[in-house]
């Protein structure tokens, strides 16, 4: 059988003194999901003018970033000054990616700045700064704190027999968050702040994101895994219904 093959969308780096811009993608996304059989495809945001180029893949993974949603793609005025932007190509380039998705019913799966493009996609909006806008929350920087599963999320942990209370430990790394929830996405994990953690489209054969870093939780993590295994059955699920 023919491996999957998964584009992970990359960050960029612009030109330096002796050093040339470059894309590039961290090495714990290539380790999370280079199982037996799945190969890994790099995503540079080079134009979204042809998003049609990427319909050969399976699946689809939008990668985090340190950089931040511009916040006029959600229709807001920057508060969360100077800030750290993220390109402006590179935002137009993932939204195509996600009505490509949405289009072609490709799963896709969107982690930490992924999972907040997700969001702005469906109308949602992002808190720019979480201890400016929600002071008194849990520390989302640099962090580890348990998330609450929602229901097909829970049933998956449960019938793995891995997971109890329906809670799950999970890895923090952001300063923004979902402020309000996009347009047909239903909630699956959730802070101790109540701050949304992860979601999914119920209509879409795999449309779903998580806040956290799944692929950067130590190895052999449970959920982590069946994230990973839930989102390239459907991926293989989609390949066989193309042909």
């Amino acid at each position: 059988m023919d491996p999957l093959l998964i584009g992970i969308t990359t960050d960029y780096a612009p030109a330096e003194p002796g050093r040339d811009p470059r894309y590039f993608l961290k090495s714990s996304y290539v380790s999370y999901f280079r199982e037996e059989g799945v190969r890994v495809v790099l995503l540079p945001f080079l134009s979204s003018d042809f998003t049609d180029d990427w319909t050969f893949l399976d699946g689809i993974v939008l990668s985090g970033s340190g950089p931040d949603i511009p916040p006029h793609f959600y229709g807001e005025e920057k508060t969360w000054l100077p800030g750290l932007w993220m390109p402006e190509e590179r935002v137009n380039f993932e939204l195509s990616l996600l009505r490509l998705s949405e289009r072609e019913g490709m799963p896709l799966f969107g982690i930490c700045g992924g999972f907040q493009t997700m969001n702005v996609l469906r109308g949602g909006t992002l808190v720019q700064d979480l201890l400016t806008e929600r002071p008194g929350g849990l520390a989302h920087q640099e962090s580890k704190h348990p998330v609450t599963l929602g229901p097909l999320w829970g049933r998956l942990a449960e019938r793995e027999g891995k997971i109890r209370e329906n809670q799950v430990l999970v890895n923090s790394f952001h300063h923004q968050g979902v402020k309000r929830l996009g347009e047909r996405l239903e909630i699956e994990a959730v802070s101790g702040d109540n701050l949304v953690e992860g979601f999914r489209d119920p209509d879409h054969p795999f449309f779903a994101g998580v806040q956290w870093h799944p692929e950067r939780m130590p190895e052999g993590d449970d959920f982590s895994r069946i994230l990973r295994d839930t989102f390239l059955d459907a991926c293989l699920k989609y390949r066989t219904g193309r042909r």
